[in-house]
């Protein structure tokens, strides 16, 4: 079964729908949006590019209702630093939004001041998701990566797919795509050669150009893992049939200004460059700013210098003289972002690559069956429990009648036994009282006569005195007679046994003894029972 992915471009820094990529393993289809900005046309733009991904999902995958991967790009995203004291996603929200609380001019304690955190992020609130990335790949103590992303495109499109019965499986960003694909430590890619000789994955940063919208995308990542991750936008230069991208010495500055705060900020640094994209080798548009060349006479027509992109090579020099410590490869592709989501649809990695938290955790289809589920579930619970009070209510009314018949049987007890203690408003007390001359007037209770106790104890006395035999317990009373000794072997055991039952005038019939190894002893028990009570029966 083929994946599919689909990338969204948006615009009106990332509050806006541009257009839709769906991308396959063999396919590769693009859906443009209309410029309009009002909000209604904006939805019903994003409802029209759900309806196009679903029409090309029954196209190409045969009413195949999933997608692997839902990647936006980086238009509007920031990632930026802040104190690991700081890394908190309603924090941020309060910070950026201005709603933190206000300072008590009469509170003892000074107020806390989060400098600069405003500032570094997009200012559009209500409108973005915080995604703290990973925190372990950096050095201990140093600021937390936070990337902010406005994915309102995102969440209404996640609705309608939803809506149309589309499954999406992940929900990510470019940034994690490229890591994810472009990383040599990533996947399967993991024991491939490397310049680097460590016992640990090293930072590998890449940068891949956008050509399509002009920019460069650049990302740190250990084994596919992203860091951390940046854009900006470059020239791009008329062709004869598309839009070259041209690659100045600038660019490269910008980029390395960005890694080297980077640096500072997390406490690492990249030890591999992968360079991916074909830069453009014509001249760009006039730059008016140029200074005029010294012969050109007064008043005539500004003659702009010729201004080429870098070549490959050129950006692979650039790069090393920026970043001198980290080895550099150059990989040419006229569509680096194409390719990325290619690499995404077939090799399964869409699978394992990290999610946005705030689509991915977004309520959907399923939490909506599953409220429903849940409800029908109280509504069956609380059935049963209504079924369950009912049958007790008629229990209780039973054992009211019952009650109540016996009532009536205890007064007509009363009645045919003595009809003056109806009357009586101490009946219980009457009956004691009977009783009690009832009692008084019979003769006096006598017992049956006992057992001879004392005469047997003194004869088991003569056989239990023995040197050699140690008493555990010894019962004997009008009902129970059983006697447990420790002895030395089983035939001192036996001897003993034999005395019992062979004593003369005794009125005890011994049963067969039991004997339970004790360490280095025998624990032998014996018991009888009374002649006179039946023992001989």
């Amino acid at each position: 079964m083929s994946e599919r992915v689909c990338y969204i471009r948006r615009s009106d820094r990332g509050g806006a729908l541009r257009g839709l990529r769906l991308v396959g393993e063999h396919t590769d289809d693009t859906w443009q949006a209309g410029n309009a900005n009002d909000p209604s046309i904006i939805a019903q733009s994003i409802a029209e590019g759900a309806k196009w991904v679903r029409d090309r999902l029954d196209a190409n995958a045969g009413k195949l209702r999933s997608l692997s991967v839902l990647c936006l790009d980086p238009d509007g995203a920031v990632c930026s630093w802040v104190k690991p004291e700081d890394a908190d996603t309603s924090l941020l929200d309060a910070v950026i939004t201005g709603t933190s609380a206000k300072h008590d001019p009469d509170a003892l304690d000074e107020p806390e001041h989060h400098h600069g955190i405003g500032e570094r992020f997009p200012q559009l609130p209500l409108e973005l998701s915080f995604e703290f990335l990973d925190a372990h790949e950096t050095s201990t103590g140093s600021r937390a990566a936070v990337m902010a992303c406005p994915d309102v495109p995102g969440r209404l499109l996640k609705d309608e797919l939803d809506t149309l019965g589309i499954r999406v499986d992940k929900f990510t960003s470019i940034w994690h795509a490229i890591a994810s694909v472009w990383d040599p430590g990533a996947g399967d890619a993991a024991h491939s050669a490397q310049r680097i000789v460590s016992s640990d994955a090293p930072i590998v940063a890449i940068i891949a150009i956008d050509a399509q919208d002009g920019r460069l995308i650049w990302t740190w990542s250990r084994q596919g893992r992203l860091i951390v991750g940046g854009a900006s936008r470059i020239a791009l230069a008329q062709g004869e049939h598309e839009h070259l991208p041209l690659i100045r010495n600038e660019d490269i500055a910008r980029i390395s200004s960005d890694w080297l705060g980077w640096s500072s900020q997390l406490g690492l640094a990249p030890a591999k460059i992968v360079f991916v994209g074909n830069p453009g080798q014509i001249e760009s548009l006039p730059d008016p700013t140029s200074p005029l060349p010294e012969h050109t006479q007064k008043g005539a027509p500004p003659h702009p210098r010729p201004h080429r992109g870098l070549s490959a090579a050129q950006i692979g020099a650039a790069l090393a003289k920026a970043w001198p410590d980290a080895t550099i490869d150059l990989i040419e592709h006229d569509d680096p972002i194409g390719e990325s989501l290619h690499k995404l649809a077939s090799t399964h990695q869409g699978k394992s690559i990290d999610s946005l938290g705030a689509l991915e955790n977004r309520p959907g289809r399923v939490h909506r069956r599953m409220y429903r589920w849940a409800a029908a579930a109280l509504v069956a619970v609380s059935a049963l429990i209504g079924l369950l009070g009912y049958e007790l209510f008629a229990q209780a009314e039973q054992v009211n009648e019952q009650t109540a018949k016996l009532k009536v049987q205890r007064l007509e007890s009363i009645t045919s036994y003595d009809q003056e203690l109806v009357l009586s408003p101490f009946v219980i007390k009457d009956l004691q009282n009977q009783l009690d001359q009832m009692r008084q007037s019979q003769g006096p209770l006598t017992t049956s006569q006992s057992n001879p106790i004392m005469e047997e104890l003194e004869t088991l006395s003569y056989v239990l005195g023995t040197p050699g035999i140690e008493i555990i317990t010894l019962q004997l009373n009008n009902n129970t007679v059983a006697i447990t000794i420790r002895v030395e072997d089983i035939a001192q055991a036996e001897q003993i046994n034999q005395s019992l039952t062979a004593i003369r005038g005794s009125h005890l019939r011994w049963r067969p003894f039991e004997l339970k190894n004790r360490g280095q002893q025998i624990e032998a028990t014996f018991t009888a029972r009374w002649k006179e009570a039946g023992g001989d029966s």
